[in-house]
């Protein structure tokens, strides 16, 4: 189904976008609700290769090298792909993420359909929307307003001055 977009919608997309930028809005993500398939940023690359990898090598040295060695790989190559590996792909979902939700207006509504977002508003962490029950364009209006300023209007003032 496609949404007509207003000049309203852009502009409080525009005022989200600038909120993010200026480090205004926090961005935070329910990774077990957007990091799955079916989502705009899944990626099951991310999701199989850090735990499939050490366990294909570790059969590998099972049978090259004996058991022990086997299994001490595995148990070593999954520790450290649970430690370190995912919090570089924890990174790498919130990068695509927040691209996306500030890449256009209809990308930013199906991942907020989608579910998984939490914007927190930065100047008081105890204000926040939850996609996909909470309405961001209320969030944004009611705490962002002052971001909600088209060009023409800007400069309108500066041609008076002139």
């Amino acid at each position: 189904m496609v949404k007509k977009t207003n000049k309203a919608d852009i502009l409080i997309f525009k005022a989200l976008q600038k909120a993010i930028a200026e480090d205004r809005l926090h961005l935070c993500l329910i990774s077990s609700k957007i990091n799955v398939p079916g989502s705009p940023v899944y990626n099951p690359w991310e999701v199989l290769l850090p735990a499939l990898l050490p366990v294909v090598l570790g059969l590998f040295l099972i049978w090259a090298a004996g058991i022990l060695w086997g299994l001490a790989f595995m148990v070593a190559g999954i520790m450290l792909s649970s430690n370190l590996v995912r919090k570089k792909l924890e990174q790498r979902l919130f990068d695509r993420t927040r691209a996306l939700l500030t890449a256009d207006y209809d990308s930013c509504c199906r991942l907020w359909e989608f579910g998984g977002i939490v914007l927190v508003n930065a100047a008081d962490k105890s204000q926040g929307c939850i996609a996909p029950e909470g309405n961001w364009k209320e969030f944004v209006v009611l705490h962002f307003a002052d971001l909600m300023t088209d060009k023409k209007t800007e400069e309108m003032p500066d041609e008076k001055a002139a």
